[in-house]
């Protein structure tokens, strides 16, 4: 069962608690996840359009792309949370940087070469089937799903592992951590596709993969030496190790048993396997059995939705005359409203307490995303149209609104899992399970857009979407019930805690 600390507001912290957080040690963390995350928003943009641009007669490469991405992402996320268990957490940290950036640089040289090789953007009949496309594709599908899963093993080890580590029990401090991180994270989605549209355009795809592949280079050998210059910062990183060090030689011996007989090489290594199998098992298992495995169903609902600004309703709005300067509007009006979530995430948490601030929040998205389906349905104009003013207001103000308590129920979550596992001996390995859950969303909604690519069937997809929505929001309502033992107060004072006292 999760500490009392999830119940609603522990007990204060003191202004000098909250200063012994070490500011410029704080900084060069976050200088090293800004460099990391702008590499991993880039490519995530850049491949997708360089895949477009080389294939323009099909969608098929880039689907293949994010279902095999997103596959390895289920299969192997808990995986990647035991290397972060199992191995020192700096050496693991540039491992991992080591080989996301030379995936990065594999995608973005084996692109270069269709972009060389390949007939001209004009002929419509491009073909992606041939020997050289489909080795080149090959490496950009295997580059992604490394990159992938690389990007899972940092952000396991770093947002989650250090991030922990570093507030050393304190919660304004994990706080003040989670939401440094998610704001850098939402700056670089907004800034990143801007900086390769940029290169794109006013100078060609031929140059943004140099350009972007020199980047990468350059990023990897500064965050390998400025990695270890933000790990030395930290004390509490080293003692954190020293633990897991400690323990794992303890439970090493536990499990230490002599076998005189001895295996044949096939045999040892199916043993293996099935011994990771059965690991594997165990650790859903155990992570089905905690209280804080509704909230991460709960999230990874949200990762089932074409409600938002990616290709699917990227691709319905320009089906409807809205230009690439308005959409790129849009697009940066939500990262602000995001920012906005992460603002208004430390507030709700003082006022109403962790679990109910995530409630409040992942209701309020619920509910403004209610008019945005509302004007899919009616005053919906047909193909090649625009609708009325109200219409275009009540769908991108709806969702633009909804990214507030979006973000800031992501940042209540994190919490929640931080804490509920703090002190759990495995706690990387079960937190990677999120990641797995998430890519399971993601994977339905690749499926739901193939299934209705039409723009003329988005509202299916959107209704869709948001019963998912609607279906974690209520998920999480049973782990309110779970972890707090009611949903609703008994008076008003204690309902609408932001109109009066602090709630406990």
């Amino acid at each position: 069962m999760q500490t009392s600390g999830l119940h609603g507001n522990s007990e204060p912290e003191t202004r000098s608690e909250e200063a012994r957080l070490d500011r410029t040690a704080l900084a060069t963390l976050l200088v090293q996840h800004f460099s990391n995350s702008w590499g991993l928003r880039t490519a995530e943009f850049a491949v997708y359009l360089f895949l477009v641009s080389l294939f323009p007669d099909t969608l098929l490469p880039a689907s293949i792309y994010g279902f095999a991405t997103t596959a390895i992402g289920i299969l192997l996320s808990g995986w990647a949370g035991r290397l972060v268990d199992e191995h020192h957490n700096l050496r693991i940290v540039r491992a991992s940087i080591v080989t996301i950036k030379l995936a990065a640089c594999a995608m973005y040289a084996a692109s270069l070469v269709l972009l060389y090789r390949l007939p001209a953007a004009t002929d419509s009949t491009r073909p992606w089937t041939t020997s050289l496309a489909s080795a080149m594709f090959a490496l950009i599908v295997v580059g992604g799903c490394v990159h992938n899963l690389s990007g899972v093993t940092i952000s396991v080890a770093v947002e989650r592992e250090w991030v922990t580590s570093i507030a050393t029990g304190s919660s304004a401090h994990l706080t003040t951590l989670n939401t440094y991180m998610r704001r850098i994270d939402l700056l670089c989605k907004l800034l990143a596709p801007l900086f390769v549209s940029l290169l794109t355009t006013a100078a060609s795809y031929r140059f943004a993969a140099i350009f972007l592949c020199g980047v990468e280079v350059a990023c990897m050998l500064f965050e390998l030496l400025w990695i270890e210059i933000s790990y030395r910062r930290f004390p509490a990183l080293r003692e954190a190790q020293a633990a897991k060090e400690a323990t794992r030689r303890v439970h090493a011996r536990e499990e230490q048993s002599p076998d005189p007989r001895i295996r044949p090489l096939h045999v040892a290594a199916t043993h293996k396997l099935l011994g990771k199998v059965r690991s594997v098992i165990l650790d859903w298992r155990e992570f089905a059995q905690y209280p804080i495995f509704l909230s991460s169903v709960a999230i990874s609902c949200l990762y089932l939705t074409v409600l938002s600004f990616d290709g699917t309703m990227l691709s319905y709005l320009k089906a409807h005359e809205y230009s690439d300067p308005f959409l790129a509007g849009m697009r940066g009006l939500n990262v602000v409203a995001g920012l906005a979530g992460t603002l208004a995430m430390p507030f709700l948490e003082r006022k109403l307490g962790l679990v109910r601030a995530g409630n409040w929040s992942i209701w309020s998205e619920v509910l403004c995303l209610l008019p945005v389906l509302i004007t899919l349905y009616v005053g919906a104009p047909a193909d090649g149209s625009r609708g009325p003013a109200w219409n275009a207001v009540l769908l991108f103000g709806g969702m633009m609104l909804s990214r507030i308590g979006l973000w800031a129920f992501d940042l209540c979550q994190l919490k929640e899992l931080q804490l509920a596992l703090a002190a759990h001996p495995r706690r990387n390995s079960l937190t990677a399970l999120q990641y797995s859950l998430q890519n399971v969303a993601d994977m339905l909604k690749y499926i739901l857009t193939i299934i209705l690519s039409q723009p003329s069937q988005f509202k299916y997809a959107a209704l869709a979407s948001y019963i998912s929505v609607f279906a974690g929001a209520s998920t999480y309502l049973v782990y309110v019930k779970r972890e707090r033992g009611h949903v609703f107060h008994h008076n008003l004072g204690d309902m609408i805690p932001l109109l009066g006292r602090k709630s406990r």
